[in-house]
Parts: C-alpha cells; structure tokens; sequence
C-alpha cells in the first residue's frame, strides 16, 4: 500500500509531486533529476519519444502495458539509485509525458521485471494501472521491424551528407551514448541518422518515438551495415589506415591519386551505391561494358566483381572538402575501372610534364 495519494492518468507538475512528498514544492536538488527519492520511495518522470528539456533523448517507449526506460546517461544497474528502485518490493512512482513542457501523467507503480547490464541501464517496468496506457497517443508507438529493414544504405549515406551540410529541420535530439563515426572523423547522432534515412525509405515522417537505438537494436545494425561505425560518446576515433593502393608509387599528384582512391574505397558510399543501383535496376553490372557477373560466372559471389568509381569529378578538382554524392559515383567491372584508373594516371603524368605558364 502506497503512503502516497496520486490518481492514475491524472497529470501532475513536478512541483505538485514534491509537495505531496512533504519537500513543499521544491524541484531544486534532488527533484530536478529524472528519478528523484524520498524516504526510500522513487519518483520516475519519464520523457516518451521525445527529448527532454535538456535535449537528449533517453528512447524510453510503452510496449504493451510496459514502460520501457533508460536511467541517465552513465548508470549502470549495480547504482545506489537504480538498485533503490528495482529491488523487490520498491516502491516506485511512474509518471511520463510525451512534450517536453507538458504536465506528466501517473501512470501508477511500476514492478522491474527486466534489468539490462546495458550502460545507460534500461529497465522494463510493468505498471500495476496498464489502463492508462490507452491514452498514450498512437504517434509514440514503435515502427514494427519489417519497416525498419526497408532503410538501405542508399538512404544512411543520403541521411548522414544532409546533416553534414548543416540539415538541423528534425525532431532528433543530441545523443547521449553513442555516436556515429564518419570516414572523415565526423561525429553524428544515431537516431537522427536513422530517422532521416527512415523518412526517406517510408515516405513518412518518422520521429524518435518510432524506434529505438542501442546495441542490437535494428537502428545500429543497419547503419552498421550500412559502412558506419558506431562507437560509445567517450570512445576514440581512431584513424582507419588506408589499404596498399596496388603497389603503386606516385611523387608528383600522388596526394591527389589517393585521395580520390580512398574516396572510392568508403565502405559507405560504395555499399550506398550499389544499393541504389541494385533497387533500380535489379541487378549490378559494369555502366561501361555492361557486363552482368552474375549471368556470366554463374553465381551471386560474382557481384564482388562491380567496384564504385568517381565519374564526374576529375581528380585534380577534388578538394579535401568535396562532398561525394551517389549521382557521381559509377559501378564498373574491374577491367573497366583499372582502366579508368589507368587514364587518371595519364592525366596525372600530363600535368607533371606541361610547362608552366607565366604571364
């Protein structure tokens, strides 16, 4: 029996729950976390698909009559606070809203019945009221799997180029765990990611409450897929060597040869490429050749013989800053981009042997 007297499905301010805990309306301190405590009795105000005010998004969600939640950023399940809440017998108040200043609604007690050793720990509460999850708005309920694995690489490659550009006109919030790791050293938020890319595979607008994130999670998986790394918020980025360029030895526009070469070896724009290509046509084959090396050897293996070229850009143009975009990439067989290649070392050499021009 609780010693407390909160209705089920009303909505409550922070300040109107401190006073019923005897601490007269005050929501400094202790009341301003996410779980504040009393007497041994802890109070949940969750955030449900969307950020909080400080702009993070914790991905807390209902699933059946469930509340699934993460503790602040760092918290493991072996904390003072989490252990407090999830031991058998706690006494633990749910409240959750789905805006960032809206009032929050009692959802009732919450039992743990699932303890993750993920970091943030995520906790599955089973609420003692499930009734009032009816009024949660169907706008926070999750996209099944079978949608989320309709976004292909094309769509993380064109996800991650616009918020590189500065594309901010999203629901997504910053990440609090994890992070996005670019060939360039870039840093960027999972969920916007995948919500960005998601929107564009759906035709839809999807928001943060359409899907979760985290280890396993079909979010990471596909970005993962995708040529992505994700690596934890206080991970180092570490530099990924570029592989032997074919023992091939340049002086004069070798910066340049490599560059354009590293460019065409970025696991994400390559499988971006192929992708896209692959959904249009049905099939991979050589834009130069038209040669088919599935029909031709036999077996689907053979698709390792299509590579991704740059086509429209000459390698003497192709700045540090230059951005890559699927419409200037080529998928060739290996003849044709050997020659290809062949034909920008000509260039290369041209240019080392013209003479310079003064006026």
């Amino acid at each position: 029996m609780s010693q407390y007297n909160f209705t089920v499905g009303q909505k409550y301010k922070r300040e109107q729950v401190s006073q019923q805990a005897g601490d007269g309306g005050d929501i400094t301190g202790n009341w301003a976390t996410g779980y504040p405590h009393k007497d041994g009795v802890t109070f949940i105000f969750a955030n449900v698909g969307n950020p909080g005010q400080t702009g993070h998004d914790y991905d807390n969600y209902f699933d059946g009559p469930d509340l699934i939640w993460r503790g602040r950023t760092g918290s493991t399940r072996h904390q003072p606070s989490i252990r407090r809440m999830t031991a058998s017998g706690a006494e633990t108040h749910v409240f959750w809203r789905t805006g960032g200043r809206d009032l929050f609604t009692y959802a009732g007690l919450g039992e743990a019945l699932n303890i993750t050793d993920e970091v943030p720990v995520r906790v599955r509460w089973r609420l003692n009221s499930p009734s009032t999850v009816v009024s949660t708005p169907a706008a926070i309920q999750r996209l099944p799997a079978s949608d989320l694995n309709k976004v292909r690489p094309e769509h993380i490659f064109e996800a991650v180029q616009l918020l590189l550009s500065g594309y901010s006109d999203h629901p997504f919030a910053l990440s609090t765990d994890y992070d996005v790791l670019t060939e360039e050293g870039h840093r960027l938020p999972p969920k916007a990611v995948f919500g960005i890319a998601a929107t564009q595979a759906l035709d839809i607008e999807v928001g943060p409450y359409h899907f979760t994130a985290g280890i396993s999670s079909p979010c990471f998986r596909i970005i993962q897929e995708a040529g992505y790394r994700i690596i934890p918020k206080d991970g180092q980025a570490l530099e990924v060597p570029l592989p032997d360029l074919e023992d091939e030895s340049w002086t004069e526009g070798s910066a340049k040869l490599v560059t354009h070469k590293k460019r065409e070896r970025s696991p994400a724009a390559a499988k971006a490429k192929k992708s896209q290509f692959k959904a249009k046509h049905g099939k991979l084959f050589c834009e130069k050749c038209n040669l088919d090396p599935v029909a031709h050897f036999g077996t689907t293996q053979a698709e390792a013989c299509i590579e991704v070229h740059h086509k429209d850009v000459q390698v003497q143009h192709m700045g540090l800053d230059h951005v890559t975009t699927l419409g200037s990439l080529q998928c060739l067989c290996a003849n044709c981009h050997r020659l290809e290649h062949a034909i920008l070392r000509a260039m290369l050499r041209n240019e080392k042997d013209s003479p310079t021009v003064v006026s």
